[in-house]
């Protein structure tokens, strides 16, 4: 009876530190998660920051180039038209 007590006990050990081993690695499969989690938003916020930037770059460029084509077709007329007109010649 003591032997089989022994062996008993042993087993249980080993099961305990199986479902002790299993825990940890459950843990930091957890961690691992969370922090891949935190990088995928990180990244997404300097996504949106980025393309917010880009909005308002767009919405202040175009008020500047509206600004600048009414300034520079008044002044120079026909010159501003001539100058954004491509031409391609062909031999």
């Amino acid at each position: 009876m003591t032997i089989l007590a022994m062996v008993n006990a042993e087993k249980e050990g080993q099961i305990e530190s199986k479902m002790m081993k299993a825990r940890q690695l459950e843990e930091i499969r957890e961690a691992k998660k969370k922090e891949a989690e935190a990088r995928i938003a990180e990244k997404k916020g300097k996504l949106e920051a980025v393309k917010d930037s880009i909005r308002q770059k767009k919405k202040g460029g175009k008020g500047k180039t509206d600004d600048r084509k009414t300034t520079s077709s008044s002044s120079s007329g026909s010159k501003s038209a001539k100058g954004k007109r491509k031409s391609v010649s062909f031999a």
